[in-house]
């Protein structure tokens, strides 16, 4: 009788002990929830559906993009944090993130670095310094000096991001004062900046663009080394005077923490096989973003802590009030 119970057990824990291990080299089984936590229609939202649609082709299951904007971004990432870490639930991670351990340290209820996992990052995008084209100026050195004769407002995409951050390290360098008019993320802000209710705006390339080439707004410098070949005609933030002010915004995957390994690195490869595509590529600079090489998430990692720390850095010499 004993034996027959040891025999039945060792059968059953036979059929149980491989079940995670055929369930992780299966995934994915079951659609894909990928959240971006900022608003729908911004430059975030736009890297994550072109990855989203090829990797629902090539994985044979939906991955759905889903905006879930609140709390500066700390909502939607927060939820992906204390999610089921079954590889299922994704963040679209970016500056805001990286700016959140020195932004929100005392009243976030998650740990950006310990609770998610960088798995692999998709792209960068410049940022352009932007007035409405109601502002009498057509360089940075103009609008310093407008700046100083006038009380003038900027726009601010979320207490946190790239947009906030970059606008008071130049506030501080350039020894000027603006008022931060804060926006739930880009989108909201273009129509106050076209109507030149706020007269300054650090704006991603994605929605500048197509304004500085109409005409409704003027670009005064990139953030970036080089001169971006969509807009060839304006300055560096370097050549304007302020080398070290070079800041680019990225788009990334995180995880919860505790994702299995497999799934992690099923994830890496899938991306990185889309980030070889020659369409991939196209459609991104399309978009206004740099398209990244193949990257693993110890790289990616190791650029998110090094992120974290720079961020940290510019809070603390900008002066910037933390929550």
């Amino acid at each position: 009788m004993l034996r027959r119970l040891l025999a039945a057990a060792m059968v059953a824990a036979a059929a149980v002990l491989p079940l995670p291990v055929m369930a992780q080299s299966d995934w994915p089984t079951q659609p894909i929830h990928w959240i971006v936590p900022f608003p729908a229609g911004g430059q975030a939202e736009v890297a994550t559906r072109i990855v989203a649609e090829h990797l629902s082709s090539m994985w044979g299951q939906p991955v759905l993009v889903e905006a879930k904007p609140g709390a500066n971004g700390n909502l939607g990432s927060e939820d992906v944090a204390r999610s089921n870490p079954d590889g299922y639930t994704w963040l679209s991670s970016g500056v805001p993130l990286s700016t959140a351990p020195a932004m929100y340290a005392s009243t976030i209820n998650y740990d950006p670095v310990n609770d998610l996992v960088p798995v692999v990052k998709i792209g960068s995008t410049t940022f352009v310094m932007v007035v409405p084209k109601a502002v009498p100026v057509s360089t940075l050195d103009e609008f310093i000096a407008y700046a100083k004769q006038n009380d003038l407002a900027y726009a601010g995409s979320g207490i946190g991001s790239l947009v906030h951050l970059g606008s008071e390290m130049f506030k501080l360098k350039a020894g000027i004062d603006m008022q931060m008019i804060p926006y739930n993320g880009q989108p909201p802000a273009v129509t106050d900046v076209l109507a030149n209710r706020v007269q300054f705006m650090i704006m991603g390339l994605a929605l500048s663009e197509p304004l500085i080439k109409s005409g409704d707004i003027k670009a005064l410098a990139v953030l970036d080394a080089q001169r971006h070949p969509h807009l060839p005609d304006v300055p560096t933030i370097g050549e304007a005077g302020y080398p070290d002010m070079v800041m680019n915004g990225w788009a990334g995957i995180h995880l919860p923490k505790d994702t299995p390994e497999a799934i992690v690195k099923k994830i890496s490869d899938g991306v990185n096989e889309v980030l070889k595509s020659t369409d991939f590529q196209e459609q991104m600079r399309k978009a206004g973003w740099n398209p990244e090489p193949p990257n693993t998430p110890e790289e990616f990692k190791a650029f998110f802590e090094k992120e974290v720390q720079s961020w940290q850095q510019t809070v603390t010499d900008a002066k910037v009030q933390t929550n």
